[in-house]
């Protein structure tokens, strides 16, 4: 099974603090490939269902490069595979709101992403859930793969009070929908709101593990029973689809690039849909 994620920041004020290193061979996400590109003047059209952003690829990311007022650079310096490389390292610095420098492992060109400014919105999307699970309004859009740190319980509602519906492994992954306001994880499988988890008892993946499916997306049902799962209750098939209050983020990133034509720097805007992905202007 495909990975299930898009990765995109937490909400929180950014800086160029932070810096992370990819190169043309293994850029961040960069198994994913499924989808086609769709590249426009404007940024790519998402949409806007959290869970909802399997399939937004790297390739999608670059086609939206390509279309932004990185267009002429991109397509008269870089070839098919450095334009998903970079476009791996801007969906890793949109991600993580750190600065990313990628440099070619062929052509010689390089780019520091540095994400200058941040600011949230709010905006209406659809979240479907499983019935037994609470409905929360005002959940950070993540849509992204972590994993437990330690064994957690995995609860209906945001609150170390509220019925346990299941238990995380140390090291057992999920795909994390959305952080609460009181610091809880929004735990999803298969595009389904199952639970939630404490925030501090989990992390995101790392690079290597993000190319891998998720461990509750797969989950066998003798899995399921020995972690106090119930599949039945939990079954995508079952879920009530509802409008809610998400907080998603735009970006102003910079582009310092060099290519063997020189050096130039531009700036784009990219902003988080309600399905987690980004659309870029």
């Amino acid at each position: 099974m495909p990975r299930k994620w898009i990765a995109v920041a937490t909400l929180c004020a950014v800086g160029a603090s932070g810096c992370a290193t990819t190169d043309g061979s293994s850029g961040w996400g960069s198994k994913e490939t499924w989808g086609t590109v769709i590249g426009a003047v404007g940024g790519a059209l998402l949409g806007s269902q959290i869970g909802g952003g399997t399939g937004r690829t790297i390739a999608i990311i670059a086609g939206a490069l390509a279309g932004s007022a990185l267009g002429n650079w991109i397509g008269s310096n870089l070839d098919e595979k450095d334009q998903q490389a970079l476009a791996a390292s801007t969906q890793h610095a949109l991600a993580t709101g750190q600065s990313v420098d990628w440099k070619s492992d062929h052509s010689g060109a390089a780019a520091v992403i540095t994400p200058v400014s941040s600011k949230t919105s709010t905006q209406q999307g659809n979240v479907r859930r499983a019935p037994v699970i609470a409905r929360v309004d005002g959940l950070s859009v993540l849509n992204q793969p972590y994993r437990a740190v330690k064994s957690a319980n995995l609860r209906a509602a945001p609150a170390a009070t509220a019925d346990k519906v299941g238990g995380f492994r140390e090291g057992q992954t999920f795909t994390a929908l959305g952080r609460t306001g009181n610091d809880w994880i929004a735990v999803g499988r298969q595009g389904v709101l199952v639970g939630y988890v404490h925030a501090p008892l989990v992390a995101p993946v790392t690079q290597a593990a993000a190319d891998q499916a998720t461990d509750l997306d797969s989950i066998s049902v003798a899995q399921a029973n020995g972690q106090g799962f119930d599949l039945d209750a939990l079954d995508p098939g079952k879920a009530v689809t509802e409008q809610v209050a998400l907080q998603t983020t735009c970006r102003t990133m910079n582009y310092e690039l060099q290519t063997s034509q020189g050096t130039e720097s531009k700036t784009i805007d990219a902003c988080q849909s309600a399905d987690g992905a980004w659309q870029l202007g």
